[in-house]
Formats: C-alpha cells, sequence, structure tokens
C-alpha cells in the first residue's frame, strides 16, 4: 500500500482487497481495473474467472465505492467458434442492474495489437465503461 495525506493505493487480489474493505466499513473514490476476459484465465487453480465470479465482483465493487465514486472496468470478449461472446455487454447490463449508473462508455484503442487472423479482423480495442454510484 501507498499512502500520503492525500490518497491511499491499494495493489492486491481484488476479491481479498475488497472483503478487507468491506469488513474494515471502508469505501472508495475510484476502482481502475481491466479483469480477464471470459473463461480464457484460470488464477492457481483456485479461482476461474466466468459470470458467477464476475457478479462476486461487481456486487463488491457496488458495496466499496462511496456515493459518487467511480469504477472505470476495462474489458474485451473472447472470439469464440468464430463470434464474439459479447459478455463484455453482458457485464455493463449486470452493473446498471445492481445500481450503478453508466457514466460513459470509451473505446481504448491497444498498441501492439496481435497480426490479423485468416477468418476475422484484428482485435484492437476494448471497451472501457465508467460506471458511477450515483452522480459523480
Amino acid at each position: 500500500m501507498i499512502k500520503n495525506e492525500r490518497y491511499e493505493l491499494y495493489n492486491y487480489d481484488c476479491i481479498e482487497m475488497m472483503d478487507l474493505l468491506i469488513a474494515e466499513g471502508k469505501q472508495v473514490d475510484l476502482t481502475v481495473t481491466s479483469p480477464p476476459y471470459d473463461d480464457i484465465r484460470n488464477y492457481n487453480d483456485s479461482l476461474v474467472w466466468n459470470f458467477d465470479v464476475f457478479k462476486q465482483v461487481a456486487q463488491r465493487l457496488y458495496d466499496i465505492t462511496k456515493d459518487g465514486g467511480v469504477v472505470v472496468w476495462v474489458v474485451g470478449d473472447r472470439t469464440k467458434n468464430g463470434s464474439k461472446t459479447l459478455t463484455s455487454f453482458n457485464q455493463a447490463l449486470y452493473f446498471k442492474s445492481i445500481g450503478f449508473n453508466m457514466y460513459d462508455v470509451m473505446i481504448y484503442e491497444k498498441n501492439g495489437s496481435t497480426p490479423p487472423h485468416k477468418n476475422r479482423y484484428m482485435n484492437t480495442i476494448e471497451f472501457m465503461f465508467v460506471l458511477s454510484k450515483g452522480k459523480p
């Protein structure tokens, strides 16, 4: 943790950190995160990222975000069987369903993307969902 008189900066496993903040009754002004996309990652054989895990993270984010606070969720979609999963859009809708406002949607253009695949366009963007808890 980095701390001074103006801010505290944490770099932890997200679920452990959010549980700690909830237990201590603390809330945050800003969260910026780029979670795993769909089920592409497996972390230490203990956590497979899927939509049920996403829902747990989303609810914790809502619980730890101050009124007027912001979450920036940077995410993309997996290509499976020649089609984008659109999980990112399902995530955006879920965030709204639990009380977040969709303050803005931005497009992040990635540098150094992989060469184009012979069966699809090159994926050069990710979505940045800027969510707010109430009015930012």
